[in-house]
């Protein structure tokens, strides 16, 4: 008994030792797809995809007023508030489930807040079957050199999601009676009525390249 027990201990530490030598190869961009961006995944680094964002983000000067029995008082702030959605999201599927060891990002810009989430289930589920990715979730991708993100489980879907960047140059100064952060009372003038609208553009990537063992 005592040697039929170490054969199998033998046994399942070769089966292990098999799988863990099992060599990791580049999964063919052929076999990978993106219904709303495809150059993500067609092997070609020159080409980049740049995710949809529908929001903006709105600043400017608010009054709060405060009121007890001697005297009223205002006081003033200035906000910073986010119209729409400003996370973005892109989606990529393989062609059969396989273990994915890792993927590889190539920014082509910045990434706010870069989150990976995976399902098996087709068609997925998006807010209830995914599985994070934990390994450096919501990163802050600053530089365009490549960043690896280890997946290691079988997956048929891969989803990438970013925060909007804020597009400064392309800010604009509005004024109207529709303004969201105007407020009452005299410390309410005429310059304070003006708000700030920024709009957000979504992040760039070239390619996502998956690497399966």
């Amino acid at each position: 008994m005592k040697n039929l027990s170490f054969l199998s201990i033998m046994l399942i530490s070769i089966i292990g030792c098999a799988i863990l030598n099992q060599p990791t190869i580049e999964v063919d961009p052929l076999r990978l797809s993106s219904q709303t961006y495809p150059e993500l995944v067609d092997g070609n680094l020159e080409t980049a995809s740049t995710f949809v964002v529908k929001g903006h983000v709105e600043k400017g000067y608010q009054v709060f007023e405060k009121r007890n029995r001697r005297i009223d008082t205002a006081e003033l702030r200035y906000l910073t508030q986010v119209e729409g959605n400003p996370r973005s999201e892109a989606v990529i599927k393989l062609d059969k489930p396989t273990f994915i060891s890792y993927v590889e990002i190539y920014p082509n810009s910045r990434i706010p807040r870069l989150a990976l989430t995976t399902t098996l289930e087709d068609p997925p589920q998006f807010e209830s079957t995914f599985d994070v990715v934990l390994d450096k979730q919501h990163i802050n991708i600053e530089t365009k050199q490549p960043v690896r993100i280890q997946i290691n489980r079988k997956i048929l879907y891969l989803r990438l999601t970013a925060d909007g960047i804020q597009d400064k140059q392309h800010s604009a100064r509005i004024k109207d009676e529709q303004n969201p952060f105007r407020g009452k009372g005299k410390e309410h003038d005429e310059n304070k009525d003006t708000r700030i609208q920024i709009p957000l553009k979504g992040a760039s990537i070239r390619e996502v390249k998956f690497y399966a063992r």
